[in-house]
């Protein structure tokens, strides 16, 4: 039997669940070891849907959007959602999480002409690992297990604050009510600083406004939501938000406390779709990071191919975060550039409370390369068979150039779990099935530079003569 079964077994005969035991020990079980022997057999990408597109468009301003005329917007998103498993019902791992199969972004260039890019052609989170403190427990929640997105509800709505919240629905059956949308404020965008002709604050500002695509993944004691956000400035946010019950009544020696990692992959293509120019080939991967000369004292931005050769090329590898350098990966096109000559780039931020760099095998994980998770960034070259976070430095193991290929980047956000009275019952304050574990977000942002020809979304004010007394 594997790992991740004893924890399905353990959980259910504490928390009860729909799932039977029978089901649970004769299929999933044999196929977890099948899976984790034969990496190349749960590619994800045999799970591909016949039906068409779920495709979202959404305008902003949303409150002027017209979907008949979606480029008379400032800028506009079409995304493609869909699950990883066509049935969203795995009997066998791994489990079937809601992914962006596309991610296009309009926007207008300074003549007020739209233009495109599809910013991804995939953003997906590929694992969930949990490790314990007690040095013996640890779950892949997506790998190991036979988990499914669970039902969406009206009730799980946020107000409807710019535009009306709403489940989508799909052609597939078994992917319909699963998704929900929703379409929020995002506080300030920009404000102007700006006078008056006397002398007085004039201040404009630009109201942020961002769609949401999340549903909620069943982890058996936990619940797992993943979200997708995309703004009306072209920055896109990915983060999970662990909620739901403690495995653990609490620990005196704290051995219950335990990080949710969320290990996420994506493509990105940063081609044009309507002209044809660009795409996930003929793109540059940078790193970028912030260091201090000693000789100059001074700061320094120092932009270099990812994980760079001996002839200057970028190649599959990996890469730590390190908070005080500001770690970020770039993505830029080698063919589109904006009006000014800047190549169109995406950067990638980490959303996160820590870094991981000494975590052992254990549960879960006991044959693995633990390099997979503390190492933060990796890419490799994008090829059918990739998917599995888990095995991620089998994959760039050759650090082949990445010059003129695909490109997959693999990125892992801890989130870490310290248990507290806030977590349990009433009573004792330690038993988990009285009380919930107050969800907690890690995640990345993608964030345009040099997309845009001057700052998005933004009217200059015609200029005023400043009277003096």
């Amino acid at each position: 039997m594997s790992r991740g079964s004893f924890r399905l077994i353990a959980v259910l005969l504490i928390f009860g669940s729909c799932l039977t035991l029978l089901d649970l020990v004769s299929e999933g079980t044999s196929s977890a070891q099948q899976f984790r022997q034969d990496p190349s057999s749960s590619s994800r990408e045999k799970s591909v849907s016949p039906y068409p597109s779920n495709l979202v468009r959404q305008g902003f301003p949303a409150g002027s959007y017209d979907p008949e005329a979606p480029e008379r917007s400032d800028t506009v998103w079409e995304i493609e959602w869909e699950l990883t498993h066509p049935e969203n019902r795995t009997w066998y791992p791994p489990g079937s999480v809601l992914r962006i199969k596309s991610a296009r972004f309009m926007w207008k260039d300074r003549n007020g002409q739209p233009r495109w890019i599809t910013v991804a052609r995939m953003l997906e989170i590929a694992e969930i690992y949990v490790p314990y403190d007690n040095g013996n427990t640890a779950f892949l929640d997506i790998h190991d297990m036979p988990f499914n997105m669970t039902p969406a509800r009206k009730s799980f709505l946020g107000p409807n604050c710019v535009a009306p919240g709403e489940i989508l629905s799909s052609s597939n059956p078994a992917w319909s009510n699963i998704v929900h949308k929703e379409i929020h404020d995002d506080g300030v965008r920009w404000m102007s600083a700006e006078t008056s002709g006397r002398n007085e604050i004039a201040d404009r500002v630009r109201r942020g406004e961002k769609l949401i695509l999340w549903g909620t993944y069943y982890g058996a004691n936990y619940r797992y939501m993943i979200e997708y956000s995309f703004t009306d400035d072209g920055c896109i946010t990915c983060r999970i938000g662990p909620s739901g019950r403690n495995i653990f009544n609490r620990q005196k020696d704290l051995g219950d406390t335990h990080l949710h990692i969320g290990c996420w992959r994506m493509e990105m293509d940063l081609g044009d779709p309507i002209a044809n120019v660009g795409g996930p080939s003929e793109n540059d991967v940078q790193i970028v990071r912030r260091f201090y000369n000693e000789q100059t004292e001074r700061f320094t931005q120092v932009v270099r191919p990812f994980n760079r050769n001996g002839r200057g090329e970028a190649c599959e590898g990996s890469a730590k975060w390190v908070a005080e350098e500001f770690t970020t990966l770039r993505v830029s096109s080698k063919v589109r550039k904006n009006a000014h000559g800047y190549p169109m780039s995406y950067d990638i931020l980490s959303l996160r409370y820590g870094t991981l760099g000494q975590l052992q095998p254990e549960g879960g994980t006991y044959d693995a390369d633990m390099d997979f998770i503390n190492h933060d960034f990796w890419v490799t070259r994008t090829e059918s068979g990739f998917t599995d976070y888990l095995n991620v430095p089998r994959y760039a193991r050759e650090k082949r150039p990445l010059t003129g290929h695909p490109t997959t980047i693999w990125l892992c956000t801890p989130a870490l779990h310290v248990a507290r009275t806030e977590d349990f019952d009433q009573q004792d304050g330690t038993n988990s099935y009285g009380g919930v574990a107050i969800t907690t977000w890690a995640g990345f942002t993608l964030k345009p530079r040099d997309l845009f020809d001057g700052t998005p979304l933004y009217t200059p004010s015609p200029p005023t003569r400043v009277f003096r007394d």
